[in-house]
């Protein structure tokens, strides 16, 4: 236990040293979501008064949960494990007494941990600057399926980065693959808009895929759109998802 809190620390470490970008990064994606909640008010201040049963309140909810949720479950390990490949680092290990693959998550949840407490600190920053129009659900039940779908989101996403970055062994970047499977899986979570605005297969063929518990489904049981039942079911998919 204590070599995986080295790893940890170290990666800390590593991470304040360029803390920096850290900081860069993620004003960037801030003036993204402002620009979705800008783009959302102009949409309602055309005398729209709900969209597909989405009032304003509950679509600027749902643009800052799920994005929230997002920032928890993401993470950048293809590029760690693509790079170890390409520069044999990864054949260090063969020697070494820790396998790579525990050594590798272990490391990426140092670094994701590090991250976490800045996305979610600035997250909630703008949540509390929208505040008044923001909904607040304290039903412990929504709240306890929600973070195991969270839980679950965050290991899928976590060995499908990892499958995306073993392709460096085949091709010299992987970036280009990341990036396709980034935006098929960024459609069917419904991080653009709610799924619900498309036809019903679409949103059908989203439940069975795991991308849409990475944000649409989880916001829903937050919106209470969507009945526990549901989301226990849809724990169910993730499961089969993350073995296979």
């Amino acid at each position: 236990m204590q070599k995986y809190l080295t790893i940890i620390k170290i990666t800390w470490q590593r991470a304040l040293t360029y803390r920096f970008s850290v900081f860069s990064y993620r004003m960037g994606e801030m003036i993204e979501n402002l620009v979705l909640i800008l783009m959302w008010s102009v949409v309602y201040a055309n005398g729209q008064q709900s969209i597909k049963g989405y009032d304003f309140n509950e679509m600027i909810t749902y643009v800052l949960m799920g994005n929230l949720i997002n920032v928890i479950v993401r993470n950048w390990l293809y590029n760690v494990v693509a790079n170890d490949i390409k520069n044999g680092t990864l054949s260090q290990f063969l020697v070494k007494p820790i396998e790579y693959f525990r050594y590798i998550i272990v490391r990426e949840i140092g670094r994701i941990s590090f991250a976490f407490v800045i996305f979610v600190a600035t997250n909630l920053t703008l949540i509390l600057l929208f505040y008044k129009i923001f909904y607040l659900n304290d039903d412990i039940l929504d709240l306890l399926v929600i973070f195991l779908i969270i839980i679950f989101a965050f290991i899928f996403e976590l060995l499908l980065s990892y499958l995306i970055g073993l392709i460096a062994f085949w091709i010299d970047e992987v970036d280009g693959v990341f990036l396709t499977i980034d935006r098929i899986k960024k459609f069917f979570s419904g991080g653009y808009f709610p799924i619900t605005l498309l036809p019903v297969v679409f949103v059908k063929i989203s439940f069975l895929l795991p991308f849409a518990y990475s944000y649409f489904i989880p916001t829903q049981i937050y919106l209470k759109k969507m009945d526990l039942m549901t989301g226990v079911k849809g724990i169910g998919v993730q499961l089969v998802w993350i073995m296979l």
